[in-house]
């Protein structure tokens, strides 16, 4: 505050002055990472931007901008602070990329920058083919071979799951049961993996063109695709709580496939519902096969009860980058917790060893006890928010949803006021109903009402990347 005298007579009068701090401009641009591997799938993320700025809390948007270094800007796209590629490099084509970016801050000021992206030269030696457009067969030099599907689009009043199994021979028999005999599907979802689910009413700043799903298989094997409709579930059927008939297997009906030369097919699925039941455009994938090794943390995606972060083959902790977007009135939180193994287990002694598992009385404390220090994972409805964590190598992590609630509700010795918890194992949850869905490689999609509510799983949907 200041007083000001005037020069005849005495006047005094307090004075307010503020003083306003000025915007500055971000100082320089980062990209996490700036090489790719060839046979990369379409939409692969290659790096997350950052922001140099001295104003603390800004924020930051990314976009291409012309000038010098932006010969390949059209061949990229960037989502939120993401860069993409849009279809598949290759080597001996293209050995690297150039692209120049800028970062606008919340003020408008701006900082741009020449980007080069590497290429990375692979033995690609894997082959994917198929007879009858219906059983493929996948091989390589190597033991193991890495099948990838892209989602490509789907135009279907319901949320349908799309699956693969092995066969035993090139007429896609199971254990001496041939396609159409009783018992075979059952057989076949004994055997299945599940690849992902396309939902069909996704929250704002969700992309669902970008899905991508990598699954390991044996060089040799032969392959069938099948689709599960009606808002079920692998998960669900196998136990009898959805019906076997909610499965459709590939066939002149339900299956176009076009061979897109390369080693890779596009799938066109019809389920039969809707005006155009013969559109073939209900659930579009692509699909091709790769030497590249799983997404860190994938190995256990797809089986059943699968929603799962398999950190066993590293031992150095692990970084990991969350997208969080919710489409629901309710107030929902995620987090995640060690377990033991595959099956959920959760150790409470330290000793290693599973002391409770999914449906045993106190599971859903000792998980939430448990939880993740610092990966505390909760969004406004229609809100996008980000998040970075840690994980320890050597170990599996699963998730929980805690419903319009957080973890204190759930652990405060007052089961008056416990509110929902759901996990990716159905033995843990109250109804025994599916409430986890994967969307791709590390996205998971809940479901946050009782007994499935109204089945569309994008109430939370969690993506992440693990470094």
């Amino acid at each position: 505050m200041f007083s000001v005298e005037s020069v005849d007579g005495t006047v005094l009068q307090d004075i307010a002055i503020t003083i306003n701090g000025n915007n500055d401009a971000p100082t320089d641009l980062f990209l996490s990472k700036s090489d790719i591997d060839e046979q990369s799938a379409a939409l692969t993320t290659i790096g997350f931007f950052s922001t140099t700025d001295i104003d603390v809390n800004d924020s930051f948007t990314y976009s291409f901008i012309d000038g010098d270094g932006a010969d390949d800007n059209d061949v990229f796209t960037i989502d939120g602070n993401e860069l993409k590629i849009k279809t598949s490099p290759d080597f001996e084509i293209k050995q690297s990329y150039k692209i120049r970016v800028k970062t606008t801050d919340a003020g408008g000021l701006s900082y741009q920058k020449a980007l080069a992206i590497a290429v990375n030269d692979l033995d690609i030696s894997s082959r994917l083919t198929t007879k009858d457009d219906d059983i493929f067969n996948i091989t390589g030099d190597d033991t193991k071979i890495t099948l990838q599907v892209t989602l490509l689009g789907r135009n279907s009043n319901q949320i349908n799951e799309l699956g693969v199994f092995i066969v035993d021979d090139a007429t896609g028999t199971i254990n001496g049961i041939a396609p159409g005999a009783d018992g075979y599907a059952e057989a076949a979802l004994e055997r299945a993996q599940v690849i992902f689910s396309a939902i069909t009413n996704v929250p704002n700043g969700f992309n669902p063109s970008d899905l991508t799903r990598s699954l390991e298989l044996n060089s040799g094997a032969n392959l069938r695709f099948y689709l599960v409709k009606n808002n079920s579930t692998t998960d669900a059927i196998l136990p009898g709580i959805k019906p076997i008939t909610d499965v459709l297997f590939a066939s002149t009906a339900t299956l176009k496939v076009t061979d897109l030369g390369n080693d890779q097919f596009r799938l066109a699925w019809e389920d039969g519902t809707g005006n155009s039941t013969n559109d073939f455009q209900d659930l579009v994938v692509e699909i091709q096969s790769s030497n590249q090794n799983l997404p860190l943390g994938t190995k256990l995606q797809g089986r059943s009860q699968g929603e799962l972060i398999d950190l066993r083959s590293v031992t150095t902790p692990v970084t990991v980058n969350f997208n969080v977007y919710r489409e629901a009135a309710f107030d929902n939180f995620v987090g995640f917790y060690r377990i033991t193994d595959e099956k959920g287990g959760i150790d409470i002694n330290g000793d290693g060893n599973a002391d409770i598992l999914p449906g045993e009385a106190g599971y859903a404390q000792a998980a939430v006890r448990q939880r993740v220090a610092g990966i505390d994972l909760a969004v406004s409805n229609q809100g996008t928010a980000t998040s970075t964590g840690s994980f320890t190598g050597g170990d599996i992590f699963a998730p929980f949803l805690i419903v319009n609630s957080r973890p204190d509700a759930v652990v405060d010795n007052n089961p008056n006021n416990d509110p929902k918890v759901y996990f990716a194992f159905l033995g843990a949850n109250s109804d025994k109903r599916d409430h986890i869905r994967l969307l791709g490689d590390n996205i998971f999609a809940f479901e946050d009402l009782s007994g499935g509510g109204d089945g569309d799983f994008n109430d939370m949907i969690v993506k992440f990347a693990l470094s």
